[in-house]
């Protein structure tokens, strides 16, 4: 996850931070059909790697053994065993989470592909949320309360 999925997930964000509006939009102007095909071959490698782990056997292995995962020494932070139990108890959860990653980035391939600024800068914007729900649930969950008072003070249902 962290070695093939976030770092994808970076590279879409990349592209959409580069042309983003003030209003948080993708601006399709200023975007180059190298830019387009950038971002559609990023949205294609991160629905791959997606793919890749709602693919995987049980046990679906979190971090080889030793390996620390980041915050893991921070007083918040939650351990690599606490990971692992969290997926050992839910694979399919994590499997399904990972499939519907991978259905948005076939949705923002093909939005860059037609070069399709409001979709894509809709599809870039919601991709932050589709990572939090499995985070959130499976990576640090001890921050679940943390989020849901800044969702609430945000004037956000902490639910969504």
């Amino acid at each position: 996850m962290k070695d093939e999925v976030d770092p994808r997930g970076d590279d879409v964000w990349a592209v959409g931070n580069k042309h983003m509006t003030e209003d948080a939009g993708l601006n399709g102007g200023s975007m180059t059909d190298a830019d387009w095909k950038q971002l559609a071959g990023a949205a294609t490698n991160l629905q791959q790697a997606a793919l890749e782990l709602a693919g995987l056997p049980d046990p679906i292995v979190v971090v080889k053994p030793g390996t620390k995962i980041a915050f893991e020494d921070a007083d918040w932070g939650d351990s690599a065993k606490s990971v692992q139990h969290n997926v050992d108890q839910d694979p399919q959860g994590v499997r399904d989470l990972a499939n519907a990653l991978a259905q948005h980035m076939a949705d923002l391939a093909a939005a860059a592909n037609k070069h399709d600024a409001a979709t894509a800068g809709q599809l870039i914007n919601d991709l932050d949320g589709i990572c939090e729900s499995c985070h959130v649930k499976y990576w640090y969950p001890s921050q679940r309360g943390l989020i849901n008072s800044i969702k609430k003070n945000s004037g956000v249902d902490p639910s969504t």
